[in-house]
């Protein structure tokens, strides 16, 4: 059995902890309208940018829904049950690993074939502003491992396909653990090479070089990780 030390989680994500909490308790229903930014700000003590984020993460994963002129509001589902049959998926390393890796290959070669042809000045920026920080924090693991994953879920929003963007937000959490895993075995430099072209193919509005790149991107990922595997 291996133990490892439990990190510091990010204010987002106690946030969205507590939200999934008072969703998965009945306390906020299906079909119940939760409080806006400014008030779920002033109850968790915590910046809009954090309320802001864990929403948007619930909103992705299809667990919440954003009417505009009207709210956010817990969607016509049962929250618990969809939580409950998520918690086996996300334990995740070993062979699984490397399952969701293929998957990855699947889904987000695709959702880079559609930022291409869709993708607009905003998602631009967004995808601009997380290549930033992934240069800000090379040199730290956990952080740099967090932009990664937030740059590929800044392209499946780029591809404007609800599903590939609910898709993309349960593999964020799944790979969450794994991620700095994955970055200290392929490196900063790799997945910022690979990064600044596959935004530079969204920008030229190239379908098919989005498409290549991130399957490169990808396939070079899953033979490191197979590597790291066989080697121990």
């Amino acid at each position: 059995m291996v133990i490892k030390p439990i990190k510091k989680k990010s204010v987002s994500d106690e946030v969205l902890e507590q939200i999934k909490s008072q969703i998965i308790s009945g306390y906020w229903a299906p079909g119940t309208k939760i409080p806006g930014e400014i008030e779920l700000t002033k109850l968790f003590e915590v910046s809009r940018v954090s309320v802001r984020e864990a929403i948007h993460r619930l909103v992705g994963m299809g667990v919440l829904t954003v009417k505009r002129g009207e709210g956010t509001f817990v969607t016509e589902m049962l929250p618990k049950d969809y939580f409950n049959s998520l918690l086996s998926i996300l334990m995740v390393e070993g062979d699984s690993l490397l399952d969701i890796l293929e998957f990855r290959s699947v889904v987000e070669v695709q959702s880079a074939g559609f930022a291409a042809l869709r993708a607009g000045e905003k998602d631009i920026r967004r995808m601009e502003e997380i290549l930033g920080r992934m240069e800000e924090k090379k040199g730290n693991y956990a952080e740099f491992a967090k932009e990664d994953l937030n740059f590929h879920t800044a392209v499946s929003m780029a591809a404007h396909n609800s599903v590939i963007v609910k898709v993309n937000a349960i593999i964020h959490d799944m790979l969450q653990v794994a991620m700095e895993q994955i970055v200290s075995k392929s490196g900063f430099e790799g997945g910022l090479y690979y990064h600044k072209k596959i935004l530079e193919a969204i920008k030229n509005k190239n379908r098919i070089a989005a498409m290549e790149i991130m399957q490169a991107h990808i396939d070079v990922t899953i033979e490191r990780m197979k590597q790291d595997y066989a080697g121990k």
